[in-house]
């Protein structure tokens, strides 16, 4: 039996996060889980270079209350992902995150994790996966999501913050190959088989988190708890249930499929849960739930499509630069994107990377009647 704990915790106050981090840890026996002299891995979410106050990134208040807990117990943290904006610069998403700051204030570092290179291991299909080799360089993982919707795995929590250990430009290929929301689940399930050994605890940020059309371009939403535990899948599962989601995201139907998710239990610090946190699901997510056989039959009469606000577009690129099947066409820097839909494959990998939110869904005529 796995143990999930929860907290209310309604602001980014550093004190008030490592108290509440300390009073989970002494449910565990933390002794086994950060050891004086290791190097310890804190992998928090770098979507993209964005400001701690848009809910994209985890807060660096989360990652520095940790990092000094793990400094304390005499063992050396080091901060690392692998970030989609790494497109213009990993210290760039580093310095915008906060990340930086943080580890200039505990005297500890930053990595960008592209420069360790990575190892390869053969998925059940034949695929190469890549994951980077700081995994094996390090003792253990102290893994830290954050709490958002997102608009292909319907959520992204524990178990898909762990992607961002698959260096570089690799991540956007895999979209490529598996562009189904269920083919999907199954990489980040083959992630977390690769790296689950070296995973220690998972804490998530969900203080302040993102619901809607997640996990980069939907609503900021004060949600106000803390979360941790040992067992990645079952902090998936039972955030699944606080939210009071009506069915499983398909990474947890995949961790389920796998034997992977434990029975758990749920536990509030002081035996206060946090009220009304339901999630609002991304607008484009009712079209996961049609049939098959109707979509074939219907085509593009029953289809969600990336498109672009030009008001708010900056010309900047990320989209074309991201995009795996090379379906944007612009001229960086004077127009907007272009979209050929023969070409796109709906992973949204555009919408996730745009800083200002400027890559909307455009619903078909039939499309915009199914809710």
């Amino acid at each position: 039996m796995s143990n999930v704990t929860f907290s209310i915790c309604e602001d980014y106050d550093v004190e008030k996060i490592r108290r509440i981090f300390l009073r989970m840890l002494e449910k565990l026996d933390y002794g086994e889980k950060i050891r004086s002299g290791e190097r310890i891995l804190l992998k928090p979410n770098l979507l993209a270079a964005r400001k701690p106050h848009r809910a994209i990134t985890t807060h660096p208040a989360v990652v520095e209350a940790v990092a000094s807990v793990v400094i304390d117990l005499g063992a050396t943290p080091v901060i690392s992902d692998s970030p989609g904006g790494a497109i213009r610069g990993a210290q760039r998403v580093l310095n915008n995150t906060g990340m930086n700051d943080v580890a200039k204030r505990l005297n500890i570092k930053t990595i960008p994790l592209e420069t360790k290179g990575a190892n390869i291991f053969t998925l059940p299909d034949g695929e190469k996966l890549f994951i980077s080799k700081i995994v094996e360089e390090v003792d253990g993982i102290i893994n830290l999501p954050k709490m958002k919707t997102h608009s292909l795995t319907l959520t992204t929590f524990a178990t898909k913050n762990l992607y961002g250990l698959v260096p570089g430009f690799r991540k956007a290929e895999f979209h490529k190959i598996y562009p189904t929301p269920r083919k999907f689940a199954r990489l980040i399930v083959e992630v977390y088989k690769a790296v689950r050994e070296k995973i220690r605890l998972n804490f998530i940020d969900g203080i302040v988190g993102m619901d809607g059309n997640g996990p980069s371009s939907g609503d900021v939403r004060k949600i106000g708890i803390l979360g941790l535990s040992d067992d990645t899948a079952a902090m998936d599962a039972a955030l699944e249930k606080i939210i009071g989601l009506k069915s499983p995201a398909p990474i947890t139907i995949e961790l389920k499929r796998q034997n992977l998710l434990p029975d758990f239990a749920i536990e509030w610090l002081d035996g206060i849960p946090a009220e009304n946190i339901n999630l609002k699901i991304p607008s484009n997510w009712a079209m996961r739930f049609v049939p098959a056989f109707i979509t074939r039959s219907l085509g593009a009469l029953v289809q969600v499509y990336p498109d672009v606000d030009e008001k708010k577009c900056i010309k900047c690129g990320d989209c074309k630069n991201s995009c795996p099947v090379s379906a944007i066409s612009m001229e960086v820097g004077k127009t907007a994107p272009q979209f050929d839909y023969k070409k796109c494959i709906r992973c949204l990998c555009c919408h996730e990377i745009c800083p200002t939110s400027a890559v909307i869904f455009k619903k078909s005529w039939l499309a915009k009647f199914i809710k």
